[in-house]
């Protein structure tokens, strides 16, 4: 499945409550951050929505498997209709922070 399936899933697809007897999910849509396609440099991006700033509204955190790069996505809307600023990669001390390979 591709990035922007999961992506879209994870941002706004509403689900069904517990003791309803289907979940319904929004068809999936290309997410975009401030006005482009978001993209990784290398494929298999694994997404993570989180309030990463404090600000009681959803991020998007995206690692990237080369390299294990891990790119923020701040979201400068709202969670009912999230709106993703230019990504950046995250840093902590470094040029770049990343996952270590195992």
């Amino acid at each position: 499945m591709s990035m922007a399936f999961w992506t879209a899933l994870l941002l706004v697809a509403p689900v069904a409550p517990p003791a309803a007897a289907a979940e319904e999910f929004l068809a999936p849509v290309p997410l975009e951050a401030a006005g482009q396609p978001i993209d990784t440099e290398v494929g298999h991006a694994a997404p993570f929505v989180g309030d990463f700033d404090g600000d009681g509204v959803k991020d998007l955190l995206v690692g990237q498997f080369g390299g294990g790069a891990l790119w923020i996505f701040r979201n400068v809307g709202t969670n009912r209709e999230p709106k993703l600023d230019k990504g950046f990669k995250f840093q902590d001390g470094r040029p770049e922070g990343c996952v270590p390979a195992g």
